[in-house]
């Protein structure tokens, strides 16, 4: 069993992103593969980053809990809302508090929009992103167009296309944190 942890950066009131975030959860305990630790930034309402958990020696509350999950877990997958073209802020603010918890994990990324593209411009600076951190992208990206029409409020797939693209990012993810986890474990 892998030990993933879905990091879910959206805090606006009404987010329908959460959705995506919900389908994977569901998706990927019932793979059977994994267990799944899911953080939602919005429960710990961390201020804006002025240093990093490393550096502090009064964290604020919680981000000791989100470190230990991000550390402890074998894959990460980070879901966003895209907001002008990019993910959010507060995902952002809340990925930047860490360092040495990101060190070679495999990251997944989930996107989604109200619109029709899915969030792909969220989803191509996520990755970027990652790679700036010391992890590794999961190439395959799960994109969640018109989020209000493909996934109802518990994260159920409401059409094909979304129920195939969901069963195929798990796959892929999976894999993928098994191959990074056997190399991590050779050293």
């Amino acid at each position: 069993m892998f030990k993933i942890t879905i990091l879910y950066g959206a805090i606006r009131e009404g987010r329908l992103s959460i959705r995506a975030a919900k389908a994977l959860q569901n998706a990927l305990q019932q793979s059977g593969k994994a267990t799944v630790t899911f953080i939602d930034i919005k429960d710990y309402n961390l201020p804006v980053m002025e240093a990093r958990l490393k550096d502090m020696e009064n964290p604020p509350v919680g981000l000791l809990e989100i470190s230990n999950a991000l550390e402890s877990a074998d894959g990460i997958v980070f879901v966003t809302p895209e907001y002008n073209n990019s993910y959010s802020g507060a995902m952002k603010n809340c990925i930047d508090y860490f360092t040495k918890e990101w060190a070679k994990k495999p990251i997944g990324i989930c996107c989604g929009s109200n619109g029709k593209m899915g969030g792909v411009n969220a989803s191509n600076l996520l990755q970027l992103l990652v790679l700036a951190i010391g992890a590794y992208p999961m190439p395959y990206k799960l994109l969640v167009p018109e989020l209000h029409l493909s996934l109802d409020e518990n994260g159920v797939p409401q059409n094909e296309i979304m129920q195939k693209n969901l069963d195929r990012f798990v796959s892929e993810y999976l894999w993928f944190v098994e191959a990074i986890v056997n190399q991590r474990k050779k050293g």
